[in-house]
């Protein structure tokens, strides 16, 4: 898995590639939203994975509702799509199929 981390003014774009899998991937994802630190607009992208971690799941949740991070996520794979659909999370936060 690889994670590119760009900031942008207000805003952190973070790009995943690669199948999210293991508990490093998570704790890989969760340091690349650490990173952006205060920034209150974050865009994140999953090119390839089909899955995501439950650890990763709680964590974009936190930052949405604990710390009122505005999120935007771009999915390419309909079951990773799916699977935010079905635990009733595409609103809030912000889940997009490209």
């Amino acid at each position: 898995m690889n994670i590119n981390v760009n900031k942008q003014g207000d805003s952190c774009d973070i790009k995943i590639e690669g199948v999210i899998k293991s508990v490093s991937d998570s704790q890989a994802i969760k340091d690349a939203l650490n990173s952006c630190g205060d920034i209150k607009t974050v865009n994140i992208d999953i090119v390839d994975s089909f899955s995501i971690t439950s650890s990763v799941i709680g964590f974009l949740l936190k930052k949405r509702q604990g710390d009122n991070v505005a999120l935007t996520i771009k999915v390419n794979d309909a079951r990773i799509y799916e699977l935010f659909q079905s635990l009733n999370l595409v609103e809030v936060l912000n889940v997009k199929k490209v």
